[in-house]
């Protein structure tokens, strides 16, 4: 009997073990990693547990086989326990007939030591049959559960590589508008340059029109004394009609010149003052565009700040999952001191897992769907980013379109320069000219004022579409927010999940562990424990691999945040170069105020100037009349005195007549001549007059 201690009746449960726990791939194997690596530590406990019960059991068995040799007990079949039992029976009898001889006492004890373990192998074939039952649902179980984990791995990681990958194109889109806003800018400073170069010439035109203001003036003052002059003469030289009316007819030539000058002078100043109406719309149209990129570069600020934001809404996911990580090599650590505990509780736990497989289910397909919303969502968000995309592009070509606008506007401007210069000398040439540009200036001053009118609606337009975008960006921060709620409540979820994932796992490593304690096999335990040394290197290794990653994704995304600061650091030095350039403007704009009074100034002195030569012009028109009243008055006289005359020679002939008469009546007393011959006298007398 001597034998039956190296070969156990438990020799059955070994070999049946084999079949329903085999290690069928390395996927298994990874699962019970943990399982079997506990497993080692309460084999060894188990094992000196299960030899004590044995040597009680078998004790009165043994006690009579020691004094005697017996036959050995064969090994059972695997396939057929029935025969097995009658093969006991029949060597029972046999040993009870060989030893009844000596001492009938000992035949009891043998007999009841075989009932006991009979009755202990039934039920532990029982037990054995029923834990090999839940263990394979549990293992099918796991093997689901353990896709579905290696699915959400794959997914985050997929996720985690899109991230990467998004925020890399960013990066990329953040630096080509950067290096789109420094060019702007230059461009911006290159006009102001250019404006400025323009203000000081025009203010050097305005010193020239007041040094020409001040010798109209003295010409004014010299045509005024001028006209004393005239006048005294005129009152002195009333007589001399013949110099008189020289002057005059020299007087309506250089008039009609003027006159002809000034009707040039108004074409040219009615087609300049068609130039400064275009120049004018021109730039309404520059003051819109330049208020349209102050209101994208805002755009843009907002859109680095919610960027920056994502970032660090990303690095709290990152840091929240080192964190996690830390509690679940805690909880780890935690569950190996607790799995003594949890042995006793399995068969309490059992019942309430199958009601939580139910409630889980319920919670999954619920978790399921707000994942499926939040997708929707994130790829609603997504849609929104590539539009704004389309429009900061759209906006940029805009802008370079307004800055070629300018361009041409400062070459217009530019020509119209050389355009006044030649009316400069235009001006010169006559004081009429002068003060038509005056009237048309006060013109141009009114249509200034509604244009500064029309742009200070324009600013307050300007001002409420800000109140407006900014209200729209508050209501879209709150939309992110509540997002990332339920994005936290939604990871809550699938930890909670996870960790009763694991409760189970832990629970059906415990199984395992129980039906490894009845199978009892040291040398599957040793390759086992082996494999498992070799899984726990690959483990390692892979979670050497994974730290990398997470390490280079930790670079990633401090690069990351170092690219955003330099990004919104470059926004703020180009807000600011943006402001000084505003200011500059305003400055530009207060010089072009003043100029606009200089030109008031010399509109007023253009107005006395032509209202003085309206007074000269008048003079002269009254000194025609007054010369035309003298020639008539001439005509008259020298009709007066040649009426004169003749009446002087007729009496003169009448004289000589009545003293011919006299001396011939004297001596022609007798002669008979008529009065007819005298009267034909004093006609030829008139004709010779």
């Amino acid at each position: 009997m001597g034998s039956c201690l190296n070969q156990s009746p438990f020799r059955y449960s070994q070999r049946s073990s084999r079949s329903p726990f085999p290690f069928r791939n390395a996927h298994t194997r990874r699962s019970h990693r943990t399982a079997m690596a506990y497993a080692r530590q309460e084999n060894l406990k188990d094992k000196f547990f299960c030899s004590r019960r044995l040597i009680l059991f078998m004790g009165f068995a043994v006690m009579p086989i020691i004094r005697r040799r017996a036959g050995a007990i064969q090994a059972l079949d695997a396939d057929n326990i029935e025969l097995k039992e009658q093969d006991w029976k029949e060597k029972e009898k046999e040993s009870v007939q060989e030893s009844s001889s000596r001492n009938s006492f000992f035949l009891l004890l043998n007999a009841i030591g075989f009932a006991v373990l009979a009755a202990l192998y039934a039920s532990t074939k029982k037990e054995k049959d029923a834990a090999d039952a839940t263990i394979e649902s549990m293992k099918i179980k796991l093997n689901e559960k353990e896709a579905a984990i290696a699915c959400l791995e794959e997914k985050f990681e997929t996720e985690l590589l899109n991230e990467r990958e998004t925020s890399k194109k960013l990066l990329a889109k953040e630096n080509a508008e950067h290096l789109a806003l420094s060019s702007q800018l230059k461009r911006a400073n290159d006009t102001i340059k250019c404006i400025s170069s323009e203000l000081q010439e025009q203010k050097v035109l305005v010193k020239e029109h007041t040094f020409q203001a001040g010798d109209l003036e003295s010409r004014l003052h010299g045509a005024q004394n001028e006209k004393t002059e005239i006048q005294e003469q005129l009152k002195e030289k009333v007589n001399s009609l013949s110099d008189l009316q020289e002057r005059v007819d020299m007087l309506s030539l250089e008039i009609k010149e003027k006159e002809d000058s000034f009707l040039i002078l108004k074409s040219k100043f009615d087609e300049k003052e068609r130039d400064l109406d275009t120049l004018s719309f021109l730039y309404k149209q520059a003051r819109d565009q330049v208020t349209n990129l102050n209101s994208e570069v805002e755009k843009l600020k907002d859109l680095l700040l919610e960027d920056e934001k994502e970032l660090e809404l990303k690095n709290g996911l990152v840091e929240k999952l080192k964190s996690e990580l830390s509690l679940l090599i805690d909880e780890k650590n935690e569950s190996s001191k607790k799995l003594d505990s949890v042995v006793d509780e399995y068969s309490q736990f059992r019942l309430s897992a199958e009601k939580k497989w139910a409630s889980e289910a319920e919670i999954r397909g619920k978790k399921e769907e707000q994942i499926c919303r939040l997708e929707e969502q994130i790829n609603f968000s997504l849609g929104e980013i590539e539009r704004k995309d389309g429009l900061i592009s759209h906006l940029i070509k805009e802008k370079d379109n307004l800055q070629e606008m300018l361009e041409l506007e400062s070459k217009n401007a530019k020509n119209m320069g050389c355009e006044l210069e030649i009316t400069q000398a235009d001006l010169e040439k006559s004081s009429k000219e002068a003060s038509d540009l005056s009237e048309e200036l006060k013109q141009s001053r009114d249509l200034c004022s509604n244009l500064e009118k029309k742009l200070f609606e324009a600013q307050t337009e300007f001002n409420e579409a800000k109140d407006i975008l900014q209200m729209n960006i508050l209501e879209m921060k709150q939309e992110t927010e509540n997002l990332s709620r339920q994005l936290r409540s939604a990871k809550e979820l699938l930890d909670k999940s996870n960790a009763e994932i694991e409760i189970t796992s832990q629970e059906l490593i415990d199984a395992v562990q129980k039906c490894e304690i009845l199978e009892k096999e040291l040398n599957e335990e040793k390759n086992a424990t082996t494999s498992l040394n070799e899984e726990l290197n690959l483990l390692e290794a892979q979670v050497s691999k994974d730290k990398e990653f997470k390490k280079n994704l930790e670079s990633d995304l401090d690069e990351a945040d170092k690219a955003l600061e330099e990004m919104n650091r470059n926004a703020l030095i180009l807000s600011r170069e943006l402001e000084m350039a505003n200011s500059r403007i305003s400055e530009l704009g207060d010089e072009k105020g003043a100029v606009f009074t200089d030109l008031d100034r010399e509109k007023r002195a253009f107005r006395e100037a032509q209202l003085n030569l309206e007074d000269a012009h008048s003079l002269v028109l009254r000194l025609g009349k007054e010369r035309e009243g003298l020639e008539k008055r001439g005509r008259k006289l020298e009709e007066e005195l040649a009426s004169a005359k003749g009446e002087i020679l007729r009496l003169r002939g009448e004289i000589n007549s009545s003293k011919k008469t006299n001396n011939v009546q004297s001596r022609e007393k007798n002669d008979g001549v008529d009065e007819n011959g005298v009267r034909k006298k004093r006609v030829r007398r008139r004709r010779k007059v």
